[in-house]
């Protein structure tokens, strides 16, 4: 007879195999260039167009720029961070909320978890094994593993529709190891809860 709850119990210890990588790892990678010809093309206005400037001056600066070629990009941002390092940043900031929420919801609850799943596995004929599966099952409504999914994904398309809107500053980004790490710890959570369901009725749930 298939074990359900066992095979449950190995896609939550792979779920949480995952989310180590998943934290620690970069999950988006943000690159803003910045092209040097149209940087030169808004200096040479600047200067043309001041009122300050003496007119021989003028002259000089535009034959000057006439006989310039720019080429290439300058990367100006290049970023990419894991969960951890952006906790780590809004706190060395000043925003020590919004990085011990993070923490809290990312690394914390699932850790803990983690936990007591293994326990209510281990210990499921006794008292105490039924006690950390409800606790667990209690956690899963503050678990928000999935929302911070959907706000890396919005964050993403956000970006993504703003990039290459100017001549001048190019944006690209693309999502890192990290976040499919994550993300994997997010489904095979939400499927071995589901298989762990025990037939009484009663839930352990992960994710």
């Amino acid at each position: 007879m298939f074990n359900r709850q066992f095979f449950g119990f190995l896609l939550l210890a792979a779920a949480f195999g995952l989310l180590i990588p998943g934290i620690t790892e970069p999950v988006l990678h943000v690159t803003t260039t910045l092209d040097k010809a149209q940087l030169a093309n808004i200096g040479k206005e600047a200067l043309l167009g001041s009122p300050e400037i003496p007119s021989f001056i003028k002259s000089m600066a535009n034959e000057l720029f006439n006989n310039i070629t720019v080429e290439g990009t300058v990367v100006i941002q290049d970023t990419a961070k894991s969960i951890l390092d952006t906790s780590a940043t809004l706190w060395n900031e000043g925003n020590r909320t919004v990085a011990a929420l993070i923490l809290f919801f990312s690394v914390m609850v699932p850790a803990l978890k983690a936990g007591l799943l293994i326990l209510s596995y281990g210990f499921k004929t006794t008292p105490f094994g039924q006690l950390a599966g409800k606790v667990s099952g209690g956690l899963s409504k503050w678990s928000m593993a999935d929302v911070f999914v959907m706000a890396m994904i919005i964050s993403f398309l956000a970006i993504k529709a703003s990039a290459g809107s100017s001549a001048l500053v190019e944006t690209t980004i693309f999502f890192e190891d990290g976040f499919y790490y994550f993300l994997g710890y997010c489904l095979l959570s939400i499927a071995g809860s589901q298989l762990m369901m025990k037939t009484k009725g009663s839930v352990v749930t992960a994710a």
